[in-house]
């Protein structure tokens, strides 16, 4: 037993280090976005949980009380901070709090109605607030948390997959690092949650209760916040992906200034540092270097391709890949190379993306292309 207790103490350790760590990179960051605060947020209720459990694994009873008071509905508020994070990421943040205050409402309600009422219990006898026994005796909070919880990660899950088609307009390829850390951010959360939510149902079914279950959930979590940083140190900047732009801004933010190239210049200006440079050949090109060759903001330069030549940077690049293809399907210097080959020479990452894109833009696959033209 003492050394299990040695061991969760380590790995507690670990975790408080690690959530202290990602909020001093947050917090130290000049000119915080509203995802970032949010995310601040989050960490900070991260933090109080895992400093709730530490305080319990040591008896050091007044600190533990302390921080039940944040800890105890923490996962009402956390679950609509993981949604409303990815929101902020896809979406307008004009009167962004104003708009989704209604996810806190379950928490209010439980922090009011229980939270309060439970931390008074402690310090009365007999106790103030009588019907939190029947609450006790015919509702199980915990499988009420987890089932929230996993709602909510549904919903972040159906927003993530919604809005992936906005990848189009920065990227010739699906494949981003920074936006893959968005789907291992979700899949981690909701992996802890579904861990407890086993063990909730196991205590249900099985009529048992282990003091060591909310570690084991604790544990998992600290695992997933190796990944998660791990993977986040990756991005350019700290959990703040920079392809997402905001769908509903006005135009006036994006309009090109007077003083730069005409609408027709810029187009061939464009086209030129696609086609002088075969950028397009680059299976990882991305928004980000076709702006710095342009000398345009991300957003200008997006803007300007669907509303001026009314293409998606993705269709864009792909359009180039796909007459390159063609030139190479047709040259005798590429006859032993396969149709995975071509493609991949192209600046395609594989053969499916390759097909797909081939048969939307010719109406028949690579290979019965290269037989027409034999």
């Amino acid at each position: 037993m003492e050394s299990l207790k040695l061991l969760v103490d380590f790995i507690l350790i670990v975790g408080i280090l690690l959530n202290i760590f990602v909020l001093i990179g947050l917090i130290r960051l000049n000119n915080r976005k509203l995802p970032q605060k949010i995310l601040i947020v989050f960490w900070v209720f991260v933090l109080v949980n895992i400093l709730h459990s530490y305080s319990a694994l040591h008896n050091l009873r007044g600190f533990n009380r302390t921080t039940f008071i944040f800890e105890d509905g923490s996962r009402f508020i956390l679950a609509p901070i993981i949604y409303l994070y990815f929101k902020s990421l896809f979406f307008s943040h004009k009167d962004f709090v104003k708009k989704n205050r209604l996810h806190f409402i379950p928490f209010l309600i439980y922090f009011l109605f229980y939270t309060i009422p439970r931390f008074v219990n402690i310090f009365t006898e007999p106790d103030t607030y009588t019907y939190l026994y029947k609450i006790y005796r015919y509702i199980n909070i915990t499988l009420i948390k987890d089932l929230f919880f996993i709602f909510y990660c549904i919903l972040s899950l159906k927003l993530f997959y919604r809005v992936k088609k906005t990848m189009k307009h920065h990227y010739s390829n699906i494949k981003e690092k920074d936006f893959s850390w968005l789907q291992i951010f979700l899949l981690s959360i909701t992996a802890v949650i579904f861990v407890d939510l086993i063990l909730t149902l196991s205590e249900i079914f099985f009529s048992y209760n282990v003091f060591w279950d909310d570690f084991i959930t604790l544990t998992f979590l600290i695992i997933a916040m190796v990944i998660l940083g791990y993977n986040g140190l990756k991005q350019s900047t700290i959990f703040l992906p920079y392809f997402l732009l905001e769908k509903q801004q006005s135009n006036s933010n994006y309009v090109i200034s007077k003083q730069d190239e005409s609408s027709d210049a810029l187009k061939l200006k464009i086209k030129g540092i696609i086609e002088d440079h075969k950028m397009y050949l680059n299976p990882d090109l991305n928004l980000r270097t076709l702006s710095e060759k342009t000398n345009l903001s991300e957003r200008q330069l997006s803007f300007f391709l669907n509303n001026e030549m009314q293409i998606s940077f993705y269709d864009l690049i792909n359009s180039y890949r796909i007459l390159e293809a063609k030139k190479r399907l047709l040259s005798k210097d590429y006859d032993k190379f396969t149709m995975e080959g071509i493609g991949h020479s192209c600046g395609f990452k594989s053969r499916s993306s390759f097909f797909k894109v081939f048969k939307k833009e010719t109406g028949i696959s690579p290979s019965a292309y290269k037989k027409t033209i034999v």
